[in-house]
């Protein structure tokens, strides 16, 4: 590496924890940030339909996280400087949380205890407590950080730094930077092995994904073939990695064994985003210019269907179930 937070209270919020949890976990959700539009659509995801619009007062909305248990999801408001909290029992709006300068990308720890939100103009990371929804901590990154993700056993934060070819690393018991690791040209977004021993990052510029060890940050492989690529996520049996391709309206299926592109899925206008479903059948897919969101059959690796009108410039999406 280089050198570079009354009982009967306790009573009702237990219920309405609980209220929360059953309220989510009825039907399996997608939750869609609409950049352009300062709303968060709600997704059925049993019958692909959009069953809520969520307005929000800020613009720009580009990352989104959901909690563990499913009761709230974080969004990024660029035009704000902040974070605007959801709860999912009610699609409202219930907190705003002042952050760093155009946030982007948001990531929760596995406990649900703390957010991590990129400031890619302050050149920083916010860390927010969850039970308050305040700023506990600050931690200066590199140039325009832009991807963030917790490792799956919650001691580290990864972001990626845009301009500087870069990963830091946050120490999550300290909050503070640890180092930087060197990876390839415009990285962007992080996805992980589901045992946490390997960091799939794309590199924009590069037009690959470096597959980085989390014991020392090394380049153990390099995958190529992509055109642009932005977001990836792992299937939960660690078999594929799905890649969108900006430049290219499709989603690049990788075997994780073989490390090579198997399939090349075409989706919409611009993906921007891509989530797998918790069961790993299905992954789905923002499409900025598209204005919709494609659903993908990971057995077969074809596109089920495209869901239509779910916003304005669709950035992100998180699945629940």
């Amino acid at each position: 590496m280089r050198a570079r937070k009354c009982i009967s209270v306790f009573v009702l919020r237990v219920f309405a924890f609980t209220a929360t949890v059953l309220a989510v976990s009825a039907q399996p959700y997608g939750y869609v940030s609409n950049e352009m539009g300062n709303t968060v659509s709600v997704v059925n995801r049993t019958t692909n339909k959009v069953s809520a619009t969520i307005s929000v007062s800020g613009g720009g909305l580009t990352g989104l996280a959901i909690a563990p248990n499913g009761s709230y999801i974080y969004v990024a408001e660029q035009s704000k400087n902040s974070v605007a909290v959801i709860s999912t029992a009610t699609n409202s709006v219930v907190a705003t949380i002042p952050v760093g300068s155009a946030p982007v990308h948001i990531a929760i720890a596995p406990n649900g205890e703390r957010a991590y939100v990129a400031n890619s103009s302050s050149n920083n990371v916010s860390v927010i407590d969850t039970s308050t929804n305040t700023v506990i901590d600050t931690v200066g990154v590199e140039s325009k950080p832009m991807g963030i993700a917790v490792t799956p056993d919650g001691s580290r934060v990864l972001v990626t730094n845009f301009m500087t070819g870069t990963i830091s690393v946050i120490n999550t018991q300290t909050n503070t930077n640890w180092g930087t690791w060197l990876t390839l040209s415009g990285p962007n977004s992080i996805a992980f092995s589901p045992n946490g021993s390997l960091a799939y990052v794309t590199n924009q510029y590069a037009n690959s994904v470096a597959v980085h060890t989390l014991f020392d940050g090394a380049i153990v492989n390099t995958i190529t073939g992509f055109s642009a690529p932005n977001s990836a996520a792992v299937t939960p049996n660690g078999k594929y990695l799905y890649v969108t391709n900006g430049n290219s309206g499709s989603v690049a299926a990788v075997n994780l064994s073989s490390m090579e592109i198997v399939a090349k899925i075409p989706t919409g206008l611009l993906p921007t985003s891509v989530a797998v479903s918790s069961d790993g059948s299905t992954a789905y897919v923002t499409n900025g210019y598209g204005f919709n969101l494609s659903e993908i059959n990971i057995a077969k690796n074809t596109l089920i269907l495209n869901v239509p009108s779910v916003g304005v410039y669709p950035a992100a999406v998180v699945l629940y179930h």
